[in-house]
C-alpha cells in the first residue's frame, strides 16, 4: 500500500490509461493466419511466437513467445522483424498484467514495447511493412500514451508505400488515430473515404470502438508473411 501512496493515484490512472486499450483479442491470428504460420513454425522462431500470442489472456503462452524472441534477438540483434514483434509481445504482456492490476510491471512493459516497437521501424527505414506493423498497434492504443501522433505519421508515409490492397485498413487506421489525436477533421474524411470503398471498407467501418480487428487477408499476403520469410 505505501507504494500506491508513494506514487500517488493520479500517477497510476496514468499508467493504467496507457495500457488498458492494448489490443486484445482483436489481434488474434484467424484461422488463415494460424495455417500459415504453422506451416513456417518449424524452422521460424517468430512464427513459432506468434502461434503462441494468439490468446491474450494466457499469460504462459505470452510469457513463452516473448522467451523465445528475446533468445532470438541475443542471437541475430539485427533482426528488425523480430524485434518488432518482441514489443508486441511486451505489450501484450502489459495488457495482462494491467488485468492483474499489477500497474508498475504493466507500465514498465508498455515503454519496452514501445521502444522496441521504435526500434525496429526506424532502424531499417526503407522498410514499409516494419512501420505498418508500428502503426498497426500504435491506431488502437489509447490517446492518452501520445501514439497516435506516431500512427499519422506512419500512416502517412505508408500511403504511397503500400498496395492498394492495403488502403481500406489504412485508412481506418488513420481515423482511429486522428480520433485518439483529437483532430475531428481528418477523422471525419477518414471515415468517410472508408464508407466510399464499398465492400473492401464496410466490414471495417463495424470498428468504431477502438479495438484492434483481426488481421485480414491482404496483411496476411503482403505484410506478415513477407517479414516471415525475409523477403523485407
Amino acid at each position: 500500500m505505501h507504494k500506491l501512496t508513494r506514487l500517488g493515484l493520479g500517477f497510476l490512472l496514468l499508467l493504467a490509461l496507457m495500457v488498458l486499450g492494448l489490443p486484445s483479442s482483436g489481434w488474434a491470428a484467424g484461422s488463415q493466419l494460424k495455417q500459415r504460420l504453422q506451416a513456417l513454425s518449424t524452422d521460424n522462431v517468430t512464427a513459432q511466437a506468434l502461434l503462441l500470442m494468439q490468446d491474450k489472456r494466457d499469460s504462459t503462452g505470452l510469457n513463452d513467445a516473448t522467451f523465445l524472441l528475446e533468445k532470438q534477438l541475443g542471437a541475430q540483434p539485427d533482426d528488425r522483424t523480430v524485434r518488432m514483434f518482441y514489443g508486441y509481445g511486451q505489450l501484450f504482456q502489459a495488457g495482462d498484467y494491467l488485468r492483474k492490476k499489477n500497474y508498475m510491471r504493466a507500465a514498465e512493459l508498455s515503454k519496452l514495447g514501445f521502444y522496441a516497437l521504435d526500434e525496429a521501424a526506424e532502424t531499417e527505414p526503407e522498410n514499409w511493412r516494419l512501420f505498418w506493423l508500428r502503426a498497426r498497434m500504435d491506431a488502437f492504443v489509447p490517446a492518452s500514451n501520445g501514439r497516435c501522433v506516431v500512427a499519422i505519421k506512419d500512416v502517412n508515409t505508408l500511403n504511397d508505400a503500400v498496395p492498394a490492397s492495403l488502403k481500406p485498413m489504412l485508412t481506418l487506421m488513420r481515423a482511429r488515430a486522428a480520433e485518439s489525436c483529437n483532430d475531428g477533421n481528418m477523422a471525419a474524411l477518414a471515415w468517410k473515404t472508408l464508407h466510399e470503398m464499398d465492400a473492401d471498407g464496410e466490414a471495417l467501418l463495424e470498428n468504431n470502438a477502438g479495438t484492434a480487428p483481426a488481421w485480414t487477408s491482404e496483411e496476411i499476403d503482403e505484410v506478415i508473411l513477407p517479414l516471415m520469410e525475409g523477403k523485407g
